[in-house]
Order: structure tokens, then sequence, then C-alpha cells
């Protein structure tokens, strides 16, 4: 239900709800000042509003919220507690999950085992070639044509058996919706196995583990993971980060019981955002709250894990770059054309001189997306000119622009030995 607030002159014109700020200067996060501010209301917000309504758009469809990053100030609020299809903004909470259970540096695991001995003279393995999955969001031709370099080093460019998958194994490939199912991922690798010259007689099959250690490729590490996920939007790689974490249950359920949401402030149906997905704007802002908090506890900082806008590639990459904002947006993205009349959000950081970080959830529903983000930079930009005026966040450069991969393969097996054990660790 909407509360409102009775201001003399803006009662009449829109249901707002606006808290003046106030207190003593502080300290906040990242070594910004947070200083005392003036009990003016913020005047974006009506302008905002004003301009959805202008447009013929309903305002009870979208939502703000505007916090100051300690959450002892609310700049500004507008069905707050009302709840949206965050669309691709779900990736925060995802995000948020992904690094509480598994930590920054976590690389995924893939294995590759020999289901039989090998034959040097011949580089034959007499056997199936197993590829144990472990749920990878990013085993890519990359990744495939590093494990086959050194498989050849070994001494096998020749499977007589199958190629066998285990585990949770997916292939992936940027600009794909969503992620590749298993069948079509061990297509994939096979392929691009026998293009680097490992030939393999028999079929593709599933089946569970077995053989010797061969190798493991580990993934680059889970922030970098996150950051291209959410930079440009992957469903791809957000649904397989997904799975390693729990699915969308394991999510929802995270968020309930460490973060503090009640279930009827959230609803993950897709780890990517895709599909029907619901959150309030307030239990946006506490996630991104969260995800600031377990960032800090390994010393990163949010623009680590998401796009600073104007600077990095991705879906932010041409907003907010006019030289008194950039940089000055660390934020995420959403858009869903097909779902509630077509959906935009765009939830994130805004760094400013007056009131240090501040946080801010902008859902809209019910409209042309272009219009709608044209609208959230409008309504971002003129309050962080409200706010002094934009600090750049600390990145000038593109940090997605190095397309340099962190990935390691470690060789257990020695060539000239034969496997004999019958399963691996």
């Amino acid at each position: 239900m909407k509360r409102f607030v009775v201001l003399p002159i803006l009662v009449l014109l829109l249901p707002i709800q606006i808290q003046e700020r106030h207190g003593p200067a502080n300290s906040g996060a990242f070594g910004v000042t947070v200083s005392a501010q003036s009990t003016e209301p913020l005047q974006a917000l009506t302008e905002y509003v004003e301009n959805i309504k202008s447009r013929g758009q309903n305002a009870d469809d979208q939502g703000v919220l505007i916090e100051s990053l300690e959450g002892r100030e609310l700049l500004a609020q507008h069905n707050a507690n009302v709840t949206f299809n965050p669309a691709s903004v779900m990736k925060l909470a995802t995000s948020l999950v992904a690094l509480a259970k598994l930590g920054p540096d976590y690389r995924y695991r893939t294995n590759v085992l020999a289901g039989g001995p090998i034959d040097q003279a011949t580089r034959t393995l007499d056997g199936d070639l197993v590829l144990e999955g472990g749920a990878d969001p990013m085993f890519s031709l990359y990744d495939s044509q590093e494990v086959a370099l050194q498989l050849s080093r070994l001494g096998i460019a020749h499977v007589t058996g199958a190629l066998r998958i285990a585990g949770q194994f997916y292939y992936f490939a940027n600009g794909y919706h969503s992620n590749l199912s298993q069948e079509t991922s061990a297509i994939k690798v096979r392929a691009a196995f026998s293009h680097a010259g490992i030939r393999i007689d028999g079929d593709t099959v599933f089946g569970e583990k077995s053989g010797t250690l061969l190798l493991s490729h580990y993934s680059d590490p889970l922030a970098a993971i996150l950051l291209f996920q959410n930079a440009h939007s992957s469903n791809a790689v957000a649904e397989v980060v997904g799975v390693s974490i729990g699915g969308p249950q394991g999510i929802q359920d995270h968020l309930v019981r460490a973060v503090g949401l009640n279930e009827s402030e959230i609803f993950v149906g897709r780890a990517s955002g895709l599909d029907f997905n619901r959150i309030t704007p307030a239990a946006t802002l506490k996630v991104l709250r969260a995800l600031i908090k377990v960032l800090e506890s390994h010393s990163l900082r949010p623009e680590d894990v998401m796009a600073v806008a104007g600077v990095d590639s991705g879906t932010l990459r041409a907003r907010f770059g006019r030289d008194e904002v950039r940089g000055s947006v660390v934020a995420k993205t959403g858009t869903l054309v097909s779902l509630d009349n077509g959906v935009s959000t765009l939830v994130g950081i805004a760094y400013t001189r007056g009131n240090g970080p501040v946080l801010f959830a902008v859902f809209n529903s019910g409209g042309n997306v272009n219009g709608f983000r044209r609208l959230q930079d409008q309504f971002v930009e003129r309050m962080i000119a409200e706010e002094g005026g934009g600090v750049a966040a600390g990145r000038s450069a593109d940090a997605l622009a190095d397309a340099t991969r962190q990935s390691i393969v470690q060789v257990f097996y020695r060539a000239g030995s034969q496997p004999t054990d019958a399963s691996a660790e």
C-alpha cells in the first residue's frame, strides 16, 4: 500500500513520498565525504514523475527509491514498496548470492579424465574421454582449444571410445540469450576438440565420471565473470552461475534468510531476470547494499562486478557519457520488451560531491523501453546535479576491453605412465 506525505503544493500534483534530507556531516564509504544537505525536497523526482504523466503513462507502474549509502537518509521515493519486474537487475541478486557462497576468487573447475589406457606410440586413448563439468558459465572455444592442446601434449590425438559428459557442463558462446542446453554444449565442445585435432570415434554420451584424472581447467575468477555478466547483461552466464548456487530457489532462500527480505517483496523466477520475477525498489536497495558489503569484506568495490556508465563496454557504454557525469554512475540495467507491456530498470550507485555515494533504484513498466531509458538518464543526471555534481568512481578506462583470459590448466597425468584408476577424486 502506498503512503502519502502531505506537502503543501506537490500533494495536489502527484502521489510521491519525499523525505527531507538532514543530518550532520559524516564520512561515507570508499573515502568519500558525506556532508549535511539542504532540507529542500529532491526536485528531480518531481520533474521525473511529471514527465512520466505527460507522456500518458501511469505513474502507478513506476517505482523509485533513492537513499544515502548507509541508508540513514531517504532522499526520495515513489512506490518503493510495490513489486515490479526487475528484468536483468535480478543479476545483482545472483551476483550477491554467488559472492556470498563462493567468494570472488572462486574458479569453476572442469575435469578431463581418461577412461582407458593411452598408447603413446599411436597417440590413442583406448576408451572414453570423460569431461566432467563444474557449472563453468564461460567455458568456450578458447578453453576447448587450451584443453585440446594439453591433451595433445599428453599423447592423445585419437579416442576409440565415446566423449562422455558428466556433471554440469555448459559451453558458452557470446550472444546467446540464455544458456545452452547440455546436449548442445556437448555438440559444441566435441566440434571444438575435432577442429583442434582430437578425433573421437564413439558417440557423445552422458553418464557418471570414471577414469584417471588427466587435467583440470579452472575458469577466470568469479569476480571477473560477474563483471562480464553484469556489464553485458549476459543471460547465458547468469543462468549457469545460478545453477552453481542452487538455482532460483537457492537465490531466493539466501535473500530471505541472509539479507532479510520478506517473501512478499521478492520472487526469483530466473537467475538472469528473464521471464517472470518480482522485487520492490526497497528490497532491491537492500540487495545492492548487501552486495557492496560482501565486496568490501574482500577489499573490492562495486565497480569490480558492475559496469561504470560511459566507460565500460556493455549496456551502459553509451549512457551517462557527458563530461559532468561520466564515470560517476556504477549500475545495472534491465530490459524486457515482451512482459509487463515493456520493462526498463536501472539500479546502482551515483557518486556525488555533496552526499557521497547515493543508491538508486528506478523501475519502469508499461511503455517504450527506449523512452524509459532517456527518462532514467535525465532523472539520474538531474539528481546528481542536485547533489553537487558527479565524482568519478575511480576507473576511467574500459575494464572489459582487455580480452586477456585468466583461466588455468593444471595437468595431473604424466605422459608415458598408464592410467589405472577406476575413478578420480
